[in-house]
């Protein structure tokens, strides 16, 4: 019946993508069919579920919870009569007739204490008026502790029971460990031990631990909103799985009258609300063990259950399954092609061929992407090609600053050298300035090694050590590691050239210049560093501003031409970095990568 169903469905399905030729819409094919199955299996489900499991919620929270509140009643039971097991066996073996200086020193007490030290906080012997004589654990005991206001202290002297149990407390008579307070559930009763051979009464104390309580009671009940709490036989709240925001005020329970109240089952309304509550009574203690379900709880939680609704689960989804198996396919092939070829394209691949076919909107989406994926590949080669002629044209305009004052003046003091009859002096200036323009063109070239830059700053300054007639000297030093690599030319000259006409401006023979360049992990660093007057925080800011790019006494390239023509090619990262202090001279620092031969080939910077 299912085949045949799928059989007809997956034909009205192929009809209607091929009729007339005509391409229906994504949206309508998918919105018809699953709006189909997904109405029809809810609705077959829901009347299911109703019918067959409305009636089981019921019985099956009452069944679950009662078990639940039977077993931890007993449970709990077990673990006082278990404690009073305890206060017994301390009173009849260790302090019944026993001296009071050897009670606390018996083994048998150790022993007890060390065997159920995961319920009891401490032990605590008391006088009949009130006074801590010994406890154990020994040491955390606090001095001139009195307990005649305490509750328990006032039922134990005047109780009927032989032990007595009190409402939870903070115990008063032990210092804390952890710094938290220790809350316990006193166990009390009266006692007689010897005094200096006369027979005395005293208070055994033995202090529960709270926590046991809290884990006896931490079973759960069936259903979300399902808890247990305990009460004294008066209705007092002794354990709530939320007292501390009901002592703060932030919660609130609206409790039965428990004292009228028999042990079992009943619904209570009184707030409102319906509440599921079971109750039981702990033999001997008189306490009340309360669990309280509000709501429907869980429904459908035995195993027959379990089954018929897995079997109705599988049913149905078994009908969707083999039905959308075909639609699904149907509807992603087209969109699978398309994405393979937008992958494709997003890798950088903008040759990919998308030729995705099916519903209309796929379709047409193929169309517009191949449309633009053409698009793409003329505005990238567009965008190639502005940005190598932009950087191109800046680099030129860059290096293509250089003032030709520098040249009139060297031309005047070679004039100058040959008319006092100086020309040895007047043919090194003449092989100096030479050299300085041979390596400023570099045949076109925007890179050169680092030795050639080195070289064209010896030039420059020879002719300079001339004109100032040795008003400074300097020194120039590359690693060998460093002279292979290549710089962007002339990024030295106008670093120099701003130290010699204004550093030096004023020096007096003491005047020092001293260029260095090395190589730093992946970088080369050059630094040209004088003894000048220096600059002030706000001279050097002014400088990468533009507002003292150009100098009269100097070439005009300026440290931000150079500092611009570094970062144009190789990125903010490097550039130029300007130390400098009034009086103390300045040192900057040329940064860029360590570039080789072979990399500016790769990269066509050469």
């Amino acid at each position: 019946m299912i085949f045949l169903w799928y059989g007809k469905t997956v034909n009205i399905f192929e009809r209607l993508l091929k009729k007339d030729g005509k391409r229906f819409e994504l949206r309508s094919i998918i919105w018809l069919s699953f709006t189909i199955i997904a109405a029809t299996a809810t609705f077959l489900m829901g009347i299911s579920f109703y019918y067959r499991f409305s009636k089981e919620t019921e019985r099956t929270i009452l069944e679950g919870n009662s078990a639940v509140i039977e077993q931890v009643g007993y449970n709990f039971g077990v673990h006082i009569r278990n404690m009073m097991k305890v206060s017994d066996s301390l009173y009849y073996s260790v302090i019944k007739d026993n001296d009071i200086e050897n009670i606390f020193n018996s083994e048998s007490l150790k022993v007890i204490y060390d065997i159920n030290k995961d319920y009891i906080e401490s032990i605590e012997l008391f006088s009949y008026d009130g006074n801590l004589l010994e406890c154990i654990p020994t040491g955390r005991a606090k001095e001139n502790v009195n307990i005649k206001n305490e509750p328990w202290y006032k039922s134990t002297i005047t109780g009927e029971e032989n032990v007595q149990f009190g409402m939870p407390i903070i115990s008063k008579t032990l210092k804390s460990v952890s710094g938290e307070y220790t809350r316990v559930i006193p166990m009390s009763r009266v006692v007689q031990m010897n005094e200096d051979g006369k027979s005395v009464k005293g208070i055994l104390l033995i202090n529960l631990k709270y926590s046991s309580i809290q884990d006896l009671l931490s079973d759960s009940l069936y259903g979300d909103d399902s808890y247990f709490y305990l009460t004294d036989s008066e209705g007092n709240i002794i354990y709530h799985p939320m007292q501390q925001l009901m002592e703060t005020g932030n919660s609130k329970e609206e409790y039965i009258d428990l004292r009228s109240m028999q042990d079992g089952f009943f619904i209570d309304k009184s707030d409102g609300t319906e509440k599921e509550v079971f109750i039981t009574t702990v033999g001997y203690t008189g306490w009340k063990i309360v669990s309280v379900t509000e709501g429907d709880g869980i429904a459908l939680n035995t195993f027959k259950n379990k089954l018929f609704i897995a079997f109705l689960i599988m049913f149905f989804l078994s009908a969707i399954v083999i039905l959308n198996l075909y639609i699904s396919k149907k509807v992603t092939e087209p969109l699978k092609e398309l994405e393979k070829g937008v992958k494709e394209i997003e890798d950088g691949n903008l040759d990919a061929k998308i030729n995705a076919d099916g519903f209309y909107e796929v379709w047409s989406l193929s169309r517009t992407v191949s449309n633009m994926e053409e698009t793409l590949k003329q505005l990238m080669a567009d965008i190639v090609t502005e940005h190598e002629a932009k950087r191109e044209s800046d680099l030129m305009v860059l290096q293509n600053q250089i003032n030709p004052h520098f040249l009139y003046n060297t031309l005047d003091i070679i004039v100058w050298m040959i008319e006092n009859e100086k020309s040895d002096n007047a043919v090194k200036a003449v092989m100096a300035l030479a050299k300085f323009f041979r390596i400023s063109l570099s045949k076109g070239r925007n890179f050169i090694t680092v030795e050639d830059e080195i070289e064209h700053v010896r030039s420059y300054l020879t002719i300079q050590e001339m004109r100032f007639k040795d008003r400074f000297k300097y020194t120039l030093s590359v690693d060998e590691e460093a002279k292979k690599l290549y710089t962007i030319k002339l990024v030295l000259q106008p670093i120099v050239e701003n130290a010699v006409y204004h550093a030096m401006e004023f020096m007096d023979g003491d005047g020092e210049i001293i260029i260095s360049a090395k190589k730093e992990g992946d970088d080369i660093v050059m630094t040209v560093k004088d003894n000048g007057c220096g600059m002030t925080e706000e001279t050097v800011e002014s400088i990468f501003k533009g507002d003292m790019v150009s100098s009269k006494k100097g070439s005009g390239v300026g440290i931000r031409n150079v500092h611009q023509r570094i970062q144009l090619v190789f990125g903010e990262k490097y550039g130029v970095f300007i130390s400098s202090e009034p009086d103390e001279g300045t040192e900057v620092t040329v940064k860029m990568p360590a570039v080789t031969a072979e990399k500016l080939d790769k990269r066509g910077l050469k």
